[in-house]
């Protein structure tokens, strides 16, 4: 059995090329032709439907929704968003029919658990706020506004035309869903940066934004000061600054979506600034005081990351700008954005970068390098890149991203990092060269870097062509014969003394994931070396570094364990053969 997060890649991945055929002839850009999946492990309870329909005049008790009429039929239906919200409460299923509304759709009251509000099109009909702002103490926002509310659903619809898509404040357990954001007002051709100029969650926590569609916001997405909260399945190109963001957010997971930004990069995850902290946008909670040293344990698994803004330097374009802390990035496609992984330090946003695993990703064709790592300000230690396939990127001469050469990894300062690179495939075949120092020309082979690029650490990392099935055409399969194969490490060993059971100490617990209680989420799926039986991770004790796990393994004291493989061992890479 393999873990279900490798299929999940590989069904992005095909997805990706059906969407690039399907774009090409829509009226809607970066929206691929294609349902989304089912909410996964979700019943919203609903008791009640009503109608809103534009073409009515009013308020209708009698309307036929097969014929879109009063008088004819025997349901309650409203002209007007507006007039609708009289009757919101827990387990009302507003049905929205097609038509361009220029209205608001500010929700001020809750669903609850099992039985939740919602604001749907009705059936495949297209419902857009169009050219519409909500407004807070003088400020315009997006139309849809959830505003301190709980167990909402909005569903299908469309934002064109405003000055941002929606913004969630205060708000929990809500799900956005098969949803198309489009054309803010403020994306200025790719030079807006307001934080006003897509979808802003801030002080909001166990939402779910799954399977939209974001096309030319500023921040397109943003979570701030929000925890626990899952983002899966959503396509997002073009944006002015970051595709998407989190800043002083934990627990927050970023799940096989695809991104893709030709005017700067994609994704960043940071502390929270004073600027950040101080936000009107952040209403009653907005503070003086900055948050620092509060990004800890995002999940970022199974997303394609492609096509950024080519850059000069290192510090732009980037597929994930970082600096956060215990952190998980694997399973991740990086292809031509100018650098995938961008391991930033910098006042005040970036000085804390530490405890993060990355492992079992690809960066390959990137305009400059894989990664590149800055100097330590604060805290910069413990990170750990496992079982990657870096491959062929543009690398860099001085200064410069511009020029092709071997280098494959960066570092911006000699300083102690404590980075460790343990069993990764990092080659070129433009030579062995591939590790360099920001402001040289020189490259360094692995086996020159001692003593040169402060302390940084390699320990039985592989230099060879990893053999993709067809990269040139973004297939990033392995080949039967790649060296790849069987060629990973598991993530650490056991140290429980040998039994069976249900609970296991690890020697290292920062690899695995247990679904953070997000609501529908499962933990990772687990296999301990040379044994066919797997169990999902229900809980993970970061004190005493223990999993939980749903079902009994057998196990020795000193074996390893891994996520759930075929063949003898993981491979390396993101993909499993």
């Amino acid at each position: 059995m393999v873990n279900t997060h490798f299929k999940l890649i590989c069904m992005i991945l095909c997805l990706s090329f059906i969407t690039v055929a399907c774009h090409s002839g829509t009226k809607k850009p970066g929206i691929p032709e294609t349902e989304p999946p089912e909410i996964p492990n979700f019943s919203p309870g609903f008791t009640t439907t009503i109608y809103i329909d534009k073409q009515l005049t009013s308020r209708c008790e009698t309307y036929s929704p097969a014929v879109r009429r009063c008088g004819s039929g025997n349901e309650l239906a409203f002209a007007t968003i507006s007039a609708s919200q009289s009757m919101a409460e827990t387990g009302v299923n507003f049905q929205i029919r097609a038509g361009d509304y220029k209205e608001v759709l500010h929700i001020t009251a809750s669903g609850r658990a099992g039985a939740y509000l919602g604001y749907s099109a009705y059936e495949n009909e297209t419902v857009r706020l169009i050219g519409v702002n909500s407004m807070d103490n003088g400020e315009e926002y997006g139309p849809i506004w959830l505003d301190q509310v709980s167990y909402i659903l909005v569903s299908s619809i469309e934002v064109h035309g405003s000055v941002g898509f929606g913004r969630l404040l205060n708000a929990h357990h809500n799900i956005i869903y098969n949803s198309y954001f489009a054309g803010s007002t403020l994306w200025n051709n790719g030079n807006g940066a307001s934080k006003r100029g897509g979808l802003y969650i801030s002080f909001s926590h166990y939402n779910r934004i799954l399977y939209n569609n974001f096309y030319q916001g500023t921040d397109a997405l943003a979570i701030i000061n929000s925890n626990h909260n899952l983002v899966m399945g959503n396509r997002m190109d073009l944006a002015g600054h970051d595709l998407w963001n989190i800043k002083c957010g934990s627990f927050n997971v970023i799940r096989n979506n695809e991104f893709s930004n030709k005017n700067q990069k994609l994704g960043s995850i940071f502390d929270c600034d004073e600027n950040t902290a101080s936000w009107h946008g952040n209403g009653k909670f907005a503070s003086d005081e900055p948050v620092y040293d509060s990004s800890r344990h995002n999940l970022i698994e199974g997303n394609i990351f492609r096509d950024s803004v080519k850059y000069y330097s290192s510090s732009g374009g980037n597929g994930i700008q970082y600096a956060g802390q215990n952190g998980i990035i694997r399973h991740n496609l990086f292809y031509r954005v100018n650098v995938g992984i961008g391991m930033a330090s910098y006042r005040d946003e970036a000085t804390y970068n530490y405890g993060n695993r990355i492992y079992n990703n690809n960066f390959h064709d990137n305009h400059c390098i894989a990664i590149s790592i800055g100097g330590p300000i604060n805290k910069m230690a413990d990170n750990e890149y496992l079982n990657n396939i870096i491959w062929n990127n543009q690398g860099l001469s001085q200064e410069n991203c511009a020029d092709t050469s071997a280098k494959q990894i960066l570092f911006r300062s000699r300083t102690n990092n404590e980075e460790h690179f343990i069993n990764n495939n990092i080659a070129s075949s433009q030579g062995d060269g591939i590790l360099g120092i920001w402001g040289t020309d020189r490259s360094y082979s692995i086996a020159e870097h001692e003593n040169s690029i402060g302390n940084i650490h390699f320990t039985d990392n592989l230099e060879t062509d990893p053999l993709f099935i067809d990269a040139k055409n973004n297939d990033y399969q392995l080949s039967k014969t790649s060296p790849m194969i069987d060629a990973g490490l598991f993530l650490t060993r056991i140290k429980s003394e040998s039994a069976s059971g249900t609970q296991i100490q690890v020697a290292d617990i920062s690899y695995f994931y247990d679904g953070f209680n997000i609501p529908g989420e499962k933990g990772d799926l687990v296999q301990i070396e040379g044994r066919n039986a797997t169990a999902i991770i229900s809980a993970i004790n970061y004190q005493t570094q223990t999993l939980t796990l749903e079902t009994a393994l057998t196990w020795k004291k000193g074996e390893k364990i891994a996520l759930s493989y075929r063949g003898i061992k993981p491979d390396i890479g993101a993909l499993e053969y």
